[in-house]
């Protein structure tokens, strides 16, 4: 028997997105956790339904915030590559403080 994948152009979808999703699926349908989901809905970034008890975040609200922040943000590493460095930010972590020997 031989394996056949479906045909793309089936009448009948294999997968249909969901509107809405609860806040688990949120997280890794985004890939940000838990606690900045619930920032960003509490900002208003994100629109959710409430039915019962449960927690429904919508699908486009999700991929809103994604196209909103698409391109805004400078990633650490591409500055650098360029070799310069925000003046306004201060460098932190191990990087700040002097190698020192204990020896």
């Amino acid at each position: 028997m031989r394996f056949e994948r479906p045909s793309s152009q089936s009448s009948s979808p294999l997968a249909i997105e969901p509107i809405s999703m609860r806040i688990p699926d949120a997280c890794r349908f985004t890939g940000i956790s838990r606690s900045t989901l619930y920032l960003l809905i509490a900002r208003g970034d994100i629109e959710i339904v409430k039915l019962g008890a449960a927690t429904l975040v919508l699908t486009d609200s999700l991929r809103n915030l994604i196209e909103r922040q698409r391109g805004t943000v400078v990633s650490r590493t591409a500055v650098a590559i360029n070799g310069q460095r925000d003046e306004n930010r201060p460098m932190q972590g191990p990087a700040t403080a002097p190698l020192t020997s204990n020896r």
